[in-house]
């Protein structure tokens, strides 16, 4: 069973802009609920130019029926860094790593469990390419292996490589029974080494893609509201520094 669903603007929700240090560290959080229950959020963060930050969550309070223990895992976030489509001199993803959130745990991992705030970076790989279902999205961060390089580090759920939807992000509580599949619990915090540097987070403009299993569903979600909420944290951020 596949899911391959474009969600329209009444399913996007755009939480919030925030300005942290100035307009280009402003964070802003995509997030979509399906009626099948299949839900997910991403907040990004752009740290500095070369360095952006992706918290991403499963949300999930229900699934599909027929679904499996393994298609409920979200697995793979995909965004255009670039311009649309593939674009000489695009920033390109070259590395990172992958954090457990302060809520998070790691379920039934063979080699070693971790809990809140460790590193999981063996589990999850990147992608400049795109792949199936990611509609023009190239830039993805996966636990899946198709046309992944992993981000290399220990493994702690063997075999070693990645080996998704093992290792994907599971809801709390699960909506589908996990049995013995490894998993992480909540979220995990990706912080992703960019090729050359952004001014800001405007390519969301573009929307992203969310993922679950292995080509099990695909939402992807637009979020035209970007550019204009950006704007809106530019002047605010002006307006605080003449007071």
């Amino acid at each position: 069973m596949r899911i391959n669903r474009i969600v329209l603007c009444s399913g996007c929700v755009i939480c919030g802009v925030a300005l942290c240090s100035g307009a280009a560290s402003a964070g802003i959080t995509i997030s979509f609920s399906d009626a099948s229950g299949l839900a997910g959020e991403a907040e990004f963060t752009l740290v500095n130019a070369t360095t952006l930050e992706v918290r991403l969550q499963n949300l999930s309070t229900g699934a599909p029926g027929g679904f499996s223990n393994s298609d409920q895992l979200l697995t793979s976030l995909a965004f255009d860094l670039g311009g649309l489509g593939n674009t000489a001199g695009d920033p390109t993803i070259t590395g990172g790593t992958v954090f457990t959130g302060a809520s998070s745990t790691t379920l039934n991992f063979s080699i070693t469990n971790v809990g809140a705030n460790s590193d999981v970076s063996g589990e999850w790989g990147f992608g400049n390419g795109g792949t199936t279902g990611f509609f023009s999205h190239l830039n993805y961060f996966s636990a899946n292996g198709a046309g992944a390089t992993a981000f290399g580090a220990t493994n702690m759920d063997g075999p070693d490589g990645l080996d998704g939807p093992q290792g994907g992000l599971l809801a709390n509580p699960a909506v589908v029974a996990l049995g013995g599949l490894g998993a992480i619990q909540d979220e995990v915090i990706a912080t992703l080494t960019l090729s050359s540097g952004i001014a800001d987070l405007s390519f969301l403009s573009r929307g992203v893609t969310f993922e679950f299993g292995s080509d099990a569903a695909f939402f992807d979600v637009p979020a035209p509201g970007v550019l204009a909420m950006l704007g809106l944290a530019v002047i605010a951020g002006r307006r605080r520094r003449r007071a």
